[in-house]
C-alpha cells in the first residue's frame, strides 16, 4: 500500500458547496470592487457607487426575510 502515488488535491475534484462558496466568494469581491470609493473618482462616479452600495445594502434587507423563512423550512423538513 506504501507504494501506491498519493493523490494531489487539484486531482480531486472540487464539491459542489466548495463551488458554491468560491463563486459567492468572487461574486462579493467584484460587487465590494465595484462599489468601492476611490480617491481618484470624481463626483458623478462617486455618486453611482454609493447608490450602487444602496442597492446592495436593500436587496440584502430584501432577501433576509426570504433567507430566515428558507431556514426554518429547512429545519422543520429534517425534524
Amino acid at each position: 500500500m506504501e507504494n501506491t502515488p498519493k493523490k494531489n488535491e487539484d486531482d480531486v475534484p472540487k464539491k459542489v458547496s466548495d463551488q458554491m462558496l468560491d463563486k459567492g466568494l468572487e461574486t462579493f469581491k467584484w460587487w465590494n470592487n465595484l462599489a468601492t470609493l476611490n480617491k481618484e473618482d470624481s463626483i458623478p462616479i462617486s455618486l453611482f457607487k454609493l447608490s450602487i452600495r444602496i442597492v446592495g445594502i436593500v436587496i440584502m434587507i430584501a432577501i433576509s426575510p426570504i433567507a430566515i423563512i428558507a431556514l426554518i423550512i429547512a429545519f422543520m423538513a429534517v425534524i
